[in-house]
């Protein structure tokens, strides 16, 4: 198998993962290592775009957006693709939701 098929596999495993989330805080707590805020500044004062979340470093580094993006990492190769599973996506809403009544 190589690289990109491999890289395709977690890609895919990622998508997995999310669809099979019970419990949110659960979740974040014991498999996301990083969430990183994205705010922008208007008129309104800050507000969040998006968040990102880590769930793999090194090799493979993996990490998924709230606007439904996958990014699979791998000694300088790259998948970045968005998601179109419903499934998937109906759980990240739910994640980003979450996060915004925390933050």
């Amino acid at each position: 198998m190589d690289v990109h098929d491999e890289m395709m596999r977690i890609f895919e495993a990622q998508e997995e993962e999310l669809k099979n989330i019970r419990d949110i805080g659960d979740y974040l707590n014991e498999e996301v290592l990083e969430i990183k805020r994205e705010q922008s500044l208007g008129s309104d004062g800050w507000s969040t775009t998006h968040y990102t979340l880590v769930t793999g470093l090194g090799g493979p580094h993996v990490e998924f957006d709230t606007q439904y993006h996958i990014h699979v990492y791998w000694g300088g190769d790259k998948i970045e693709s968005c998601t179109y599973d419903k499934d998937v996506r109906n759980i990240i809403d739910e994640i980003e939701e979450w996060l915004n009544e925390l933050y």
